[in-house]
């Protein structure tokens, strides 16, 4: 009997050391149990080193991976790397070259795999008795074919009247069923079905349209009260199979979509963030990325850590060379382990697909973000003709570099009828950098249109630019009415670098309108029709560049060229908060330019010389002498960090003058000098800028306390390059300053020479430039220089008025010598 129970102790002992020596020790006790599929049991694993993922000596100093997923062998991956069997500790080069967390297990299912957001906006308010918006979405050949159906959120005023008010929506050229505009209380929503074929792979263009009455009120007025705001959080395309998060393939990255918020973002995972010689291609990989998404409202990630889920309207791309990014990646092709490879990672047992940016050397992955890289860029000698709006505003704005016209067609404006009070449309239309004609030009809006007999004298027809009035033709004619190329004058003063917002709204008035019987059923009766056989016309108008100017920076990208050399990018540190701004900034100044934009890091701020460059960092970082040459106050390094601005500090007397103008009396109060230079300003259109020899001097700026972000642009010291600079007070501030600017809204509204954000009002403002340096950007042409003469003496009255005056001296003392030597003496 003894016998037998030593027999059994030996034998359990031999078992439980055979047992040991095939798995090696780990914590897993300790660990959330995982799944039982993924569990092989002690009987069934033979006897031999563990499983190896990509890098043999990597596997097993991962627990973190062990305990999120078990891997299942991979034959083949043993094959491509052959190692030694179970090393327990791997070298101390690729402890280092590791980083420190390895990629997640797939969490929960948390996003909803079968709706892509719709809205490239945080809001849309479909206005007025009739607004459409048109933009353009990219979708994947397997979203095309699994739609279903497109639903829409949204909350209409009060006033709505629902019998007589729809919302359309078009997809290419498939009209969906209309739905009644019917929820004041709360927010209501619509389903409309999507016949099969209406979506195609690739560019897809989606058109809302309101047509909205008003219950009660039939004056032009009441048309203001009518509204429905579509939330973008409930406007999305339903899939009948889990696709709205998955990419196959570098082709589809434009289908990257955005999230709830209109929001699109690249995250970007670098092993070797902190390494300043690999910033280089983080922002040459971001740039690319950017500009195959192409949406408005992008932001740059870069970080160290995988993320577990991809939320909607996120590119996860993940690079570095093979070796760093095994513990992210759960399958790397054979492909990568002997090349440069880009390509998205093919597991159907993850949660999302990552794009994977590698190869066996840190020169195949340079390799591989030039090959994503140099695709983006233009053509050599090519000639930009566009810019690129329709992912936000539908089509693609034309530039307009000389005398053009363009019909309404062209600009995305078709044919109509009208039967209402005020009739809305829009276009876009691009100026380049070195537009400088906003004192003394006009473009020419042909006008081919035609009004009804109802149409009552008094009626008008109204042009803005950028939200501003720019011309106001009055209907004067009983009868109705044709116009056929009726020339309607815009001035040009309200036109920036980049893509301008032209509105054209006509105001019509009739006698059935003052009399708006309570319960009468709205006309349907056509009172206005406008013909996509209108034209704009854009005469010659000035070239000249100047410098700085942000609004030329944020609309087409200048000064930062192709053809330059490379832009200096001085980063005070190399941290997830600096890259990922320099990065966010660096994107959307390439987009705005149409093409990559070449970069080049520098070590300091001192290795940056006279060329173009772009400074990001916070205030405290800045040097003393480099907040000089942006204008910048030395003092805002303590006051912005301490709360304190301009004002608190008493060095801007003359914004605290015009603060204490606008408190006394409630603003109401105007001195004898104020009440003149109004009264010049309302009358004459003359300011006291105007009325100067030379320009004033720049001041000094102080950042006010409540500003969170802000972004400058000087010139170099000897005056040659173009220096921009990003800051914030923190880094934080840097980072969600930086992503707030560059949304398409905020985005425009960048201009002069300093534009600040404040977070808390999320209000954006520039200061002007006040001492411009004007630079030729084309070579001589008389008519050229003729034009910049007109617009420079239309800015400076004084010295207009001075030169005329001197003309006219000599032109009478000429006279006078003239008539001496030919004239008859008596």
């Amino acid at each position: 009997m003894k016998h037998r129970i030593v027999s059994a102790l030996l034998l359990a002992s031999v078992s439980t050391f055979a047992y040991a020596q095939t798995n090696p020790f780990d914590m897993s006790g300790e660990r959330p149990a995982s799944p039982p599929s993924a569990v092989t049991p002690p009987s069934a694993t033979p006897a031999q080193p563990a499983p190896v993922q990509h890098a043999p000596s990597v596997q097993p100093q991962a627990p973190t991976s062990q305990v999120t997923q078990p891997v299942a062998p991979q034959p083949q991956r043993q094959q491509a790397t052959p190692v030694s069997p179970a090393p327990v500790q791997p070298p101390a080069s690729a402890q280092t070259a590791q980083p420190a967390q390895a990629r997640p297990a797939p969490a929960a299912a948390s996003v909803d795999d079968r709706k892509r957001y719709l809205l490239p906006f945080k809001s849309l308010s479909l206005s007025g008795e009739t607004e459409r918006k048109q933009w353009t979405i990219y979708l994947t050949p397997e979203q095309a074919q699994t739609a279903t159906s497109l639903r829409v959120g949204y909350q209409n005023s009060i006033v709505v009247a629902p019998e007589s008010s729809s919302l359309n929506v078009r997809i290419n050229n498939t009209t969906l069923p209309s739905s009644a505009i019917a929820s004041p209380d709360g927010e209501g929503s619509a389903s409309m079905p999507i016949p099969p074929g209406a979506l195609q792979a690739g560019a897809n263009v989606i058109t809302f349209t309101a047509q909205q009455r008003h219950r009660t009120d039939c004056t032009v007025q009441s048309t203001y009260d009518l509204w429905t705001d579509i939330n973008p959080a409930e406007t999305y395309i339903n899939f009948g199979a889990d696709v709205a998060n998955r990419i196959q393939s570098i082709d589809d990255i434009s289908a990257t979509g955005l999230d709830a918020s209109g929001i699109t973002t690249i995250t970007i995972v670098a092993p070797t963030l902190s390494n300043p010689a690999f910033s280089d291609q983080l922002l040459r990989l971001s740039q690319a990325l950017a500009l195959r998404t192409q949406m408005p409202n992008q932001n740059i990630v870069v970080t160290t850590e995988m993320p577990a889920t991809q939320p909607p309207g996120t590119l996860t791309v993940v690079v570095g060379t093979t070796r760093e990014i095994t513990p992210l990646a759960r399958e790397l092709p054979p492909e990568a382990l002997a090349a440069a490879y880009s390509g998205f990672e093919m597991d159907g047992n993850l949660a999302y697909a990552p794009l994977l940016v590698t190869g066996p050397t840190p020169q195949a992955v340079q390799s591989a973000i030039d090959t994503l890289y140099t695709a983006m860029k233009r053509p050599e000698g090519s000639v930009r003709s566009t810019l690129y709006t329709k992912s936000w505003h539908g089509p693609d704005t034309p530039l307009v570099m000389s005398d053009r016209r363009i019909a309404f067609s062209e600009l995305g404006i078709q044919s109509s009828e009208f039967s209402g009070r005020r009739f809305q449309t829009d276009f876009m239309i691009g100026v380049p950098s070195d537009f400088f004609a906003d004192a003394y030009g006009e473009a020419t809006l042909l006008l081919d249109a035609a009004y009804s007999d109802e149409v009552l004298p008094g009626s008008q027809i109204n042009i803005y630019v950028n939200g501003n009035i720019a011309s106001t033709v009055p209907i004067s004619n009983n009868g109705g009415g044709i116009f056929r190329h009726l020339p309607i004058n815009l001035t040009l003063r309200h036109f920036v670098p980049g893509a301008n917002a032209i509105s054209m709204e006509a105001v019509l008035l009739t006698e059935a309108d003052k009399a708006c019987l309570p319960g009468a059923t709205a006309s349907v009766t056509p009172r206005f029709a406008l013909f996509d056989t209108s034209e704009f016309h854009m005469p010659n108008f000035a070239l000249l560049g100047k410098k700085p100017d942000l609004a030329a920076t944020s609309g087409v990208g200048q000064p930062y060229r192709a053809d330059n050399s490379p832009v200096a990018i001085s980063l005070n540190r190399a941290d997830s908060d600096s890259l990922s701004t320099a990065a966010t900034l660096v994107s959307r100044l390439a987009m705005a330019a149409g093409h990559p934009i070449p970069v080049e890091t520098v070590a300091s701020a001192s290795a940056v010389g006279d060329r173009d460059a772009i400074f990001v960092g916070t205030i405290s970082q800045m040097q003393q002498a480099l907040l000089t040459q942006f204008n910048i106050t030395p003092s805002s390094q303590v006051s912005w960090l301490g709360g304190q601005g301009a004002n608190q500090n008493g060095d801007d007397t003359e914004v605290m003058f015009d603060d204490w103008r606008r408190k006394v009396n409630n603003g109401k109060w105007q001195g004898q000098i104020s009440s003149f230079e109004e009264w010049m300003k309302r009358n004459f259109d003359i300011s006291p800028d105007t009325l100067r020899f030379l320009p004033s001097a720049e001041e000094s700026y102080a950042p006010p306390g409540n500003i969170s972000f802000m972004i400058a642009q000087g010139l170099s010291p000897s005056g040659e390059g173009v220096w921009t600079m990003a800051t914030a007070p923190s880094s934080a501030d840097l980072r969600s300053g930086m992503a707030a600017v560059s949304e398409e809204a905020r985005w425009r509204k960048v201009s002069g020479r300093v534009t600040t954000y404040d977070a808390a009002t999320d209000t954006v403002q520039s200061i002007a430039v006040q001492q411009p340096h004007f630079y030729a950007t084309r070579e001589f042409s008389f008519s050229n220089w003729r034009l910049i003469a007109a617009n420079w003496l239309s800015t400076n009255v004084l010295s207009y008025s001075l030169a005329f005056v001197g003309f006219l001296c000599l032109l009478g003392v000429f006279t006078t010598a003239m008539l001496r030597m030919m004239g008859r003496r008596k």
